[in-house]
């Protein structure tokens, strides 16, 4: 999801033919995991899928090879079509969703043919994109009045990632909050900011905990690592949810 903005930030000459789509592809790695447990309310997908109304008309944007979308069509009878820059993905989701878009999500001109969707679904996305800000503003009028939209992102103030930072180490890895494809960095906070100013509403912020060696090993551990999200969320949450809505005609 690299727009050419990003080559001409970092000096990529434009004169020169570049191939972006396969550019992104050789960087991306693949993402077509199997789906964690829809019923557990500790993991983002989990939590999103219950939110989501039976019989939604839903735009996953990154899709991915649309593994969530599938499951939200077969077990929730929602219409779902998806957003996917990467074509190897995009062949693979278009069997799995209604419908497959396969292009740039670049900024508010990316959402210009969408409209009146239940919800717009951003599942670890915002992060890979050069300008997330204007994605949200665009994806705001793809949403019918009332429609919510659902956002999960890494947490760059997690402890992990401050411990490295205080040792002056910022590598990147293959996956995870350090994933080398990552453009930008959020923290609960900015997350917030982000959907008010794109003009979302009834905006909640959820944590999900996440302490390396607890919370897999014993019920105890478990509930530790419990409290210790509730007491520090913006240090212990791996990943963050945001949800927001636009105004009803009855809210204006």
């Amino acid at each position: 999801m690299v727009g050419k903005s990003f080559y001409k930030e970092y000096g990529v000459d434009m004169e020169t033919k570049i191939d972006i789509d396969s550019f992104q592809e050789d960087l991306r790695p693949g993402y077509d995991f199997h789906l964690p447990s829809l019923t557990d309310a500790s993991n983002s997908r989990g939590l999103v899928f219950k939110a989501i109304v039976s019989g939604s008309h839903v735009l996953d944007v990154g899709c991915d090879t649309g593994r969530f979308g599938e499951v939200l069509r077969k077990q929730k009878y929602c219409t779902v079509d998806g957003i996917e820059p990467c074509a190897r993905a995009a062949q693979l989701a278009s069997s799995r969703l209604d419908k497959i878009f396969i292009q740039p999500v670049e900024n508010e001109r990316s959402f210009e043919e969408f409209e009146n969707y239940d919800a717009v679904l951003f599942l670890d996305v915002l992060e890979h994109l050069v300008d997330p800000w204007s994605v949200l503003e665009g994806a705001k009028k793809a949403l019918k009045p009332g429609g919510a939209i659902y956002v999960v992102v890494p947490n760059i103030a997690h402890i992990s990632i401050v411990r490295r930072l205080v040792l002056g180490d910022f590598e990147y890895q293959k996956y995870g909050t350090m994933d080398k494809t990552h453009l930008r960095w959020f923290t609960r906070k900015s997350l917030q900011r982000a959907l008010e100013d794109a003009g979302f509403i009834n905006i909640k912020i959820d944590g999900l905990t996440s302490i390396p060696y607890l919370g897999k090993r014993s019920n105890a551990l478990r509930f530790i690592e419990n409290q210790l999200g509730r007491l520090f969320p913006n240090m212990f949450s791996g990943s963050i949810l945001g949800h927001g809505q636009v105004y009803s005609s009855c809210q204006r």
